[in-house]
Order: structure tokens, then C-alpha cells, then sequence
């Protein structure tokens, strides 16, 4: 803006107005320091909360099972680890490690003179394949593909024909003669004869059906089984649409809930194969040409199919040197298996384990492709790792890797070779796992206590604490610590001072280690009990009383610090919406005085004019008299 300082008057009216401005603004300067004030307060409360409810997970998390009942596991050989979680056993277990688990592991029968000796002819491709025997298919061999993933999908499942009678009227009687059953299996006709008896329930009835199927040459064609109502269920082995069922009839089929004239057939599953979809109308075919869209794949099959996917590659070799042909298996993802040359001094020798171990751990390679090899061998041989446990009748534990999972309920076992004498895994409580845990809180709950009395207190001489006289602080504070001191009669304890907490004379939580250890030694389950209530029980715990003041004081919505600090929350935007009008105002007070200096200025300026003109007129009068006096 223009100054318009000192035109008439010589007035410095900018400084007159600023002055003028600053006495208006002295309300909005005390709101802006009580604003400012008061967001000290809300950080102060939402950073006391977040420690409440940091308080408040600890509390929580010890106090579950898994929590509390900590364990601590040993092991009397070096060449076993053991790792524990939680749980409630003790003890010791023996065993003597017979294998270790091991990976499918194959060799070239020849070696090549360098890593660039072409092992492939003309570059070549292999298929590579995991998954697929989950299912339904195995053994596959693929002719057209570029090199890259395949997909191979089952996107339908197949099943069996599958005919469920009515439920029977047990006891059912059979005499001779009376109870024949024919059925047509694939086109196939069976008579069964059902051995005469009387057959109180559905298993013995099922039983007796599934002896004649044997008799009747029907064994591994249908089965039979009982179904949730106790009717009798015949399926076929083979599934899909090919798979056909009918009862046929017989003097004995309306005795066992069977109707003459019911038929089924299968459902066929369904795979997709780069894009085309295949259907497999017969499980037993034994094998399965698949199409895709840029080739076929030949398949096995070998069980039911089953819905999933497949990881299915067609590893390019590129000019198809040893070098490349590792660097395209090892950089394929998801083949299941790694490559490499090993060097045995008078030429290379290419190498292949699967990556993962176990008894049904296998190279799914096509070696075929590799022409400068007559053929591979396998070096090792997939197998679990295997633990003997000791005692007067011995019994074995497998396991795919070398790590025996929850051997005990908490307790991991893993082995790295074997032993020629037992290993003993010793397990029991962690006292000083449980210990850490309570010290831990502890040490929490004297810093909230610091930080409230802090920010509470009165300081007589001095500033007071930023919350002093906050109500809500203190019942906090006073909370969380008599959720900790207040006793518990429930257990034999009864108080957390004969469990090594105690209160000092300036209020602060102090923690004996020695003491709450000896306590555990003492009764775990008595200890565990002042800490913690079982469901149900009024006479709560230490922690979780803990947990229960500092949701009161935390949660959202109805938490008294939450709540306070809403409030403040509420107060600093109320005051900052008075503070912008209050800007608003000055700037139109601001304006309204520079008009008004403005138009004193003009108004000035008339007058000056008006003094210069009378002025004038005075001298010329003066003179004009003087001359006619003369």
C-alpha cells in the first residue's frame, strides 16, 4: 500500500496506525498464547496415551498363554538345535538322529572339457515341471513350445459316478438266495450275491456288499461306502463321463435302499493348457495327449484330477553351452531344482538337486536334450531326516527337512547330522524370559508415572507442570498403579510385593529379579495367578487390571484421556476460527484508518489552500491600502 506519510502534516502516520493496530490486537494476542498453550497440552495427553496404551499391549500380550507359559529348551549335542515358544511342558525327551533330510540330487555320467563345450543339440529346450502330480498328471513331455512358462491349469475337477441308495431298515436280514444285487460298471454287468446274515447297521451291511463286490470280480472297479444317513454309497474308481453307473436290479437291491434303473455318470475334469481348454473324459486311459496353442504336452495320469496350478516351463537353452544351460535353469523360477558344474579335475560335470529335501524330493528334468551325455546318475537320493526316540520299545519320527516341528508342544528340534549316541532335549519353564517380561513393564509404568507426576505437579516458586491440576491425568497415574499394588487374594501371593515388586517413597514401582524368579521356582501356577485371572473370575490380576485402567483411560471415544485430549482439540480449533476473524476485523480497521489519515490529509491540504489564498488576499488588500495613502 502507498505510504501517505507526512504530505500536509509531516506526521509518520504508518507508524501511528501500526501502533493503533498492535492495542487492537492485543485480544488476539492472548488467544494466540493460550492457543499455543493449549497445543502443548493436547501433544502432551495424545503422547501420554500412546504411552498408556503402549503399557497396555504389553500387559495384554503377557498375559495370554503363549505369553505367560514361555519356555527354555537345551540340547545335549552341538550338532542338534533347539528352539522353544510357549507352552506347558517339562521334561526331557532322548533320540538318536539316524539320517538327516536330503535333496533329490542327480550327475552328468561324463564330463566336458570347459564350461563352453556345447552340451545340447542345436541349443535344445527342457521341460520342467512342479505341482503337477497334486493334480492328476505326471511323466510329462512337451513338443512345439517356444522357451518360457507354460500355463497348465485344472480348472475343473473330475469325479466318479457315484449312486447313493435310500437309508435301509436296520437290522436288515439277507437269506440265501434273497439277496442278489446286479449292477453295470462301464458297461460291464456284475452279480453280486450278499451272504445270507442279518445285519444290525450300516458298516456290517457295507462290509458284506464289499465282499461280494471281490466275489463278483468288481474289487478296484466300484467301491462301496456309507453315507451321512447310513445308505450305502457305490462309486466308480474311474472318473469322468466315461465313467458310467447303474443298479440294475436284483431280489436283494430294494433290502439294501437300492433302486433298479438308477444310473450316474461321472464328471470329466477340465485343464488348460497355454490357453486351450482340455477335457479328460476317462481317468483311466493311463495317459493324455494335452493341446496348447503352440504345441502339445503328454501326461500321465495318475489319480483323479484335481483343481490348481502347475509350475510348467520349457527351459531354452540358448546356444546351449554347459554355461548356459546352467544360467537358463538356475534363473527359471520355480523350477524346484538348481544346476551347476563341478570341476573334478579332468573336465565338468553338470549337476542338479532339487531345492527342496524330503523322501518325495525330485530333479522333474528332461535330460533327454543333453546329447553330450550318455545319460545321469543319481548321487543322492531324496529322504526325510529321521530321530529314533529312545526307551525300551524305540519308535521313529520323520520329517521333509532337517527341522522336526512342535517335536514337543512349543519345541522345534533341528538336526545337522547324524549321531551315534542319544541327544537329549531338556525342556522346562523360562523364568528369566518372564522375568524380562514384568521388568519390562515395570520399567513402562515408572516412566508413565515420572511423566504424569511431571506434568502434574504444582512447582510452588516456579512454572507449574503443563497439566497441573488435570484430573484426568492423575486418576490415570493413580490407576495403572493401584492395578499393580492392590492385592490379589486369589492367589497365595496375594500382592505383588511378595512377587518382587514393591513401591518406593517417591511413588515409583521397583522390581527384584532374585525375588520374582524365586517365586516362580516356587509355584509357577500361584504366580501365574496374581498376574493373570482365569475367564470368568471377578478377582482380577495384575495385568489384567493393568489392561482394564488403561483402556479406560485410552479408548477411543470414552477414554479419559482421549476424551481430554478431544476437548483441547476442540478448544484450539474454536479459538483458531476466533483468531481468523479477528484477522478480518483488523484488516477492515486497518483499512478504515488509513482512510481516515488519508482523508485528514486531504482535508488538511483544502485548509493549507485556503490559508495560502486569505493570506494573499491579505497582502494584496494591504498594499492597495498603503498606496492610496501616499
Amino acid at each position: 500500500m502507498t505510504s501517505i506519510d507526512g504530505l500536509i502534516t509531516g506526521l509518520n502516520t504508518s507508524q501511528i496506525i501500526s501502533q493503533l493496530m498492535q492495542l487492537e490486537r492485543a485480544p488476539q494476542t492472548r488467544l494466540q498464547q493460550r492457543q499455543t498453550e493449549a497445543q502443548k497440552v493436547e501433544t502432551e495427553l495424545r503422547e501420554m496415551r500412546s504411552d498408556v496404551q503402549s503399557i497396555r499391549n504389553m500387559a495384554a500380550d503377557l498375559r495370554l498363554g503363549s505369553g505367560w507359559d514361555q519356555l527354555k529348551a537345551t540340547s545335549s549335542h552341538e550338532s542338534v538345535s533347539v528352539s522353544a515358544g510357549s507352552g506347558n511342558v517339562s521334561g526331557e525327551i532322548s533320540f538318536l538322529v539316524q539320517q538327516t533330510a536330503a535333496a533329490h540330487t542327480i550327475y552328468s555320467n561324463e564330463t566336458v572339457a570347459s564350461l563352453d563345450t556345447v552340451i545340447t543339440s542345436g541349443g535344445g529346450t527342457s521341460l520342467s515341471y512342479s505341482g503337477t502330480t497334486a493334480l492328476g498328471f505326471d511323466n510329462l513331455v512337451a513338443t512345439g513350445f517356444p522357451s518360457g512358462p507354460i500355463q497348465f491349469e485344472v480348472t475343473q475337477d473330475s469325479a466318479a459316478a457315484t449312486i447313493s441308495g435310500s437309508t435301509p431298515s436296520y437290522p436288515v436280514t439277507v437269506t440265501n438266495g434273497n439277496g442278489n444285487v446286479d449292477i453295470r460298471v462301464g458297461g460291464v454287468d456284475y452279480a453280486l450275491d450278499i451272504a445270507a446274515g442279518t445285519y444290525s447297521d450300516a458298516a456290517s451291511l457295507a462290509t458284506a456288499v464289499d465282499q461280494a463286490l471281490t466275489a463278483a470280480g468288481a474289487s478296484g472297479v466300484v467301491s462301496v461306502s456309507v453315507g451321512a444317513s447310513d445308505e450305502l454309497v457305490f462309486t466308480t474308481a474311474n472318473e469322468g463321463s466315461a465313467a458310467s453307473l447303474e443298479i440294475v436290479g436284483g431280489n436283494g437291491a430294494s433290502k439294501l435302499g437300492l433302486t433298479g434303473g438308477t444310473t450316474a455318470t461321472g464328471t470329466d475334469g477340465i485343464v488348460v493348457v497355454d490357453g486351450v481348454t482340455n477335457t479328460i473324459t476317462d481317468t483311466s486311459a493311463g495317459s493324455e495327449t494335452l493341446s496348447g496353442s503352440s504345441g502339445t504336452i503328454t501326461a500321465d495320469i495318475v489319480g483323479g484330477i484335481r483343481s490348481g496350478t502347475a509350475n510348467v516351463q520349457n527351459v531354452g537353452y540358448g546356444g546351449g553351452t554347459l554355461a548356459e544351460v546352467i544360467d537358463a535353469i538356475n534363473n527359471s523360477d520355480g523350477l524346484g531344482y538348481q544346476a551347476m558344474a563341478v570341476n573334478t579335475g579332468s573336465g565338468y560335470r553338470l549337476q542338479v538337486m532339487a531345492s527342496e529335501t524330503g523322501a518325495t524330493s525330485l530333479v522333474d528334468l528332461d535330460t533327454s536334450e543333453f546329447t553330450a551325455f550318455s545319460g545321469f546318475t543319481t548321487l543322492v537320493t531324496g529322504r526325510d531326516a529321521q530321530i529314533e526316540i529312545q526307551g525300551d520299545n524305540p519308535y521313529t519320527i520323520t520329517s521333509a527337512s532337517n527341522t522336526f516341528s512342535d517335536i514337543l508342544p512349543g519345541v522345534d528340534v533341528t538336526v545337522t547330522q547324524p549321531t551315534t549316541g542319544p541327544v537329549t532335549i531338556t525342556v522346562g519353564e523360562d523364568n528369566e524370559a518372564q522375568a524380562d517380561a514384568i521388568a519390562e513393564i515395570v520399567e513402562a509404568v515408572n516412566s508413565f508415572l515420572e511423566r504424569a507426576d511431571t506434568a502434574t505437579a504444582a512447582n510452588p516458586g516456579a512454572d507449574p507442570g503443563i497439566l497441573f491440576g488435570n484430573s484426568a491425568v492423575r486418576r490415570t497415574r493413580d490407576a495403572i498403579l493401584r492395578a499393580v499394588t492392590d492385592g490379589v487374594f486369589a492367589s497365595s501371593f496375594e500382592a505383588a510385593s511378595l512377587a518382587g515388586i514393591t513401591v518406593t517413597e517417591n511413588g515409583r514401582l521397583e522390581f527384584n529379579r532374585a525375588e520374582f524368579i524365586e517365586a516362580s521356582e516356587t509355584d509357577r501356577g500361584e504366580l501365574e495367578r496374581l498376574f493373570v485371572a482365569p475367564t470368568g473370575d471377578t478377582d482380577l490380576g495384575i495385568l489384567d487390571r493393568i489392561v482394564q485402567a488403561a483402556e479406560a483411560a485410552t479408548a477411543t471415544g470414552s477414554g479419559r484421556l482421549w476424551s481430554e485430549a478431544e476437548a483441547t482439540k476442540s478448544r484450539i480449533e474454536r479459538w483458531g476460527d476466533q483468531i481468523d476473524a479477528y484477522e478480518k476485523r483488523f484488516e477492515l480497521r486497518e483499512a478504515t484508518l488509513r482512510r481516515q489519515y488519508a482523508a485528514l490529509e486531504v482535508a488538511l491540504g483544502a485548509l493549507s489552500e485556503q490559508s495560502n489564498y486569505l493570506a494573499g488576499q491579505l497582502a494584496g488588500l494591504t498594499t492597495n491600502y498603503g498606496g492610496q495613502g501616499r
